[in-house]
């Protein structure tokens, strides 16, 4: 399922087929549509519209082209229309300095009594931002911890670091497919996932192969497909965590406590499936999405008991309809090496291709060399050092085995790649890591080197 999160069912251009378009959406898999208000009637409107369709929610604001025509009546209005069952945020609010259709002054006056009241209703906020980054970002900043979504985004990198660290959303329409759009797409390759949202802004901003037409809400597939793209994803991956991302601001769609009923012990991302085999970790990661979330790219991974081989293997099915299936979940696999031992020789015995993702210290953990054992049961071994010292690596991570463990990790790469295959040591591209001793780090143990992107798992 995907959700448009932004789109103006109420425009005029929907009149004659609003049904038909609706319809359509449903059809192309978008379940859920949030149509946005823009100014007094839009507002009204698009709540008349969500109260006609159940897979329709509504938004009220005031656009900054129309900042100038607020008086107190009006915000009355809106004061009362945000108390609608439908009315899932805020918005669109902001500044435009692109067009200036509204004086500054007026525009950042009425920016600040929209957050007021979203912060009155404990409802999320839609931004509309153009040509106004500094002083959007500083308005925002005096009312964290403010949740919402820029909408619409073309801002500058530095802008999208910015809006990420506000722990706000960030949401691309189908301008993304335009063929002169590379610099929207470098920011969708910088955008997490996990802060993504996508939407149509229809009627406006058909994709590439409608260009010139009007857009509508069934185009959320053809963006979904592009960003698919350029994140390496599955189309099924960006609609899972996009669903979920929504869920999370405008609480529509599959609730999260249901995902987690759904203690995920294997779970697919792109072409691969993912064990997930325990909790337990030997590290203590500053970074580690555990601080944060019980969620991997739209899957519930923390478990009330751990798995059985039986299940696993169950869970698995036939193991060649993947491109490989990897030991990696929510804790340090070599926790449970037997199991690891079992599964893997039952996937091996189905023409499975089996890899393990690992902290290094299973030699550790088990109090012996285990490497022997992973012989033609594990294809490729990932081992994540991720930083370039011995002395990060105990700031960072915080291993349970002292401040030796960086030495034993690499002692174990060493080992490991006399029995698997292919060997990779992965590092993080944080900042304070010099991704150049990293490289060294790897080529010195003679194995590959892969560096991970900060804050992206999965």
């Amino acid at each position: 399922m995907l959700i448009d999160t932004h789109c103006h069912l109420d425009d005029p251009k929907f009149n004659s087929d609003r049904d038909e378009v609706i319809k359509r959406a449903a059809d192309a898999g978008i379940g859920y549509i949030i149509n946005v208000g823009s100014d007094l009637d839009n507002s009204k409107n698009a709540i008349a519209i969500a109260q006609k369709y159940p897979n329709v929610y509504a938004t009220v604001g005031l656009h900054p082209h129309d900042a100038s025509s607020l008086d107190d009546k009006s915000f009355s209005e809106f004061k009362k229309l945000s108390k609608s069952p439908k009315v899932v945020a805020i918005g669109e609010i902001g500044l435009d300095y692109y067009r200036n259709l509204s004086p500054k002054g007026i525009q950042e006056k009425v920016f600040r009594k929209f957050l007021e009241l979203a912060k009155e209703t404990n409802l999320p906020v839609v931004i509309h931002a153009r040509e106004a980054d500094i002083d959007a970002m500083k308005i925002l900043k005096e009312y964290k911890p403010l949740k919402g979504v820029l909408h619409c985004f073309s801002g500058s990198q530095e802008m999208l670091k910015e809006v990420l660290s506000l722990g706000f959303y960030i949401s691309y329409t189908c301008a993304v497919t335009f063929k002169n759009a590379q610099n929207l797409r470098e920011l969708v390759k910088n955008t997490p996932i996990e802060r993504m949202m996508l939407e149509t802004d229809a009627p406006y901003m058909a994709p590439q192969e409608f260009r010139g037409k009007r857009c509508e809400p069934a185009y959320v597939a053809i963006l979904a497909k592009e960003i698919a793209k350029i994140k390496g994803l599955s189309v099924e991956d960006i609609a899972r965590i996009t669903t979920l991302n929504a869920y999370d601001l405008f609480g529509i769609g599959e609730s999260m406590a249901k995902k987690e009923e759904k203690k995920t012990i294997a779970y697919k991302i792109r072409d691969s499936l993912y064990l997930n085999i325990t909790n337990k970790c030997t590290n203590k990661c500053d970074f580690c999405v555990r601080n944060f979330t019980g969620f991997v790219k739209g899957h519930y991974l923390w478990l009330d008991k751990e798995p059985t081989s039986e299940e696993l293997i169950t869970a698995v099915g036939d193991p060649k309809k993947y491109k490989q299936v990897v030991f990696c979940g929510y804790g340090e696999p070599t926790e449970r090496l037997d199991i690891i031992l079992e599964v893997s020789k039952a996937l091996k015995a189905k023409g499975g291709n089996v890899r393990l993702v690992t902290n290094g210290h299973g030699n550790l953990i088990n109090k012996t060399d285990i490497t022997p054992k992973l012989k033609g049961l594990i294809d490729e071994l990932s081992v994540s050092l991720d930083v370039d010292t011995k002395e990060k690596y105990n700031k960072i991570c915080r291993p349970d085995f002292g401040p030796d463990t960086f030495d034993e990790i690499k002692k174990f790469v060493l080992q490991a790649k006399k029995f698997v295959p292919k060997v990779e040591a992965t590092f993080l591209d944080m900042p304070g890591v010099d991704i150049d001793k990293c490289k060294k780090i790897a080529a010195d143990l003679g194995v590959d080197c892969r560096i991970r992107k900060y804050n992206e798992v999965g």
